[in-house]
């Protein structure tokens, strides 16, 4: 019967974590535009989602500070790995299929694959953003328009760096080289990562 409730609870994780992940996703894309302050379901995505981004926002650097909702996803993203995975790996050591000196490292393994997953969400949203910035530089594109704003925003501390070894041209190809830099990166050095955790967690399956 313990054993049931436990791969219930590891299931049920699984599912809160997916669904709270993307109340986030929408809350985040809430604050692009201007939505009514007094909508009901406005009030409600705000009210479960900004306790965290609050708690975020007081344990980041003030540089990163204004990122602090899509640090509260990448959190919810590790967890969503972690937990779930978890609380299997201990319901194995409790049926006795595996021993529980296995734990420590099974438990290691199920945080290797959720930190390389973060980095792997994290470098293909770099991704995004540069593409998308490399495209906007080719229409030039209003900075007045607040989706201009943001992708500058999110874009500039990814291609300044870049620029300053790159030759100064027409076009600015520093968001296609920032592409390839971040796909080789996660192609190279993050997928085999995240498959060393895979190898540390078996037979337990994290969730995403």
């Amino acid at each position: 019967m313990l054993y049931q409730i436990i791969e219930y609870l590891a299931e049920a994780l699984c599912f809160a974590f997916f669904i709270y992940q993307w109340i986030i996703i929408i809350a985040i894309f809430l604050t692009w535009v201007t939505p009514d302050p007094y909508n009901p379901i406005v009030q409600w995505i705000n009210r479960i989602t900004h306790p965290l981004w609050n708690w975020c926002y007081q344990w980041l650097p003030p540089s990163l500070r204004y990122f602090n909702a899509y640090v509260s996803l990448l959190v919810v993203v590790f967890l969503h790995a972690l937990i779930p995975a978890t609380l299997r790996s201990i319901n194995l050591a409790l049926q006795q299929i595996q021993p529980y000196s296995a734990l420590p490292m099974q438990i290691a393994g199920h945080a290797v694959q959720g930190l390389g997953i973060v980095i792997y969400s994290l470098l293909w949203f770099g991704i995004i953003i540069l593409a998308v910035w490399f495209i906007m530089t080719l229409v030039s594109p209003s900075p007045n328009n607040p989706l201009v704003r943001i992708a500058y925003t999110l874009a500039d501390p990814l291609i300044s760096p870049i620029q300053r070894y790159l030759p100064r041209t027409r076009v600015d190809f520093s968001p296609l080289v920032g592409i390839l830099i971040f796909y080789l990166i996660t192609k190279y050095l993050i997928s085999p990562f995240i498959g060393y955790g895979a190898l540390l967690s078996a037979p337990v399956h994290i969730c995403i």
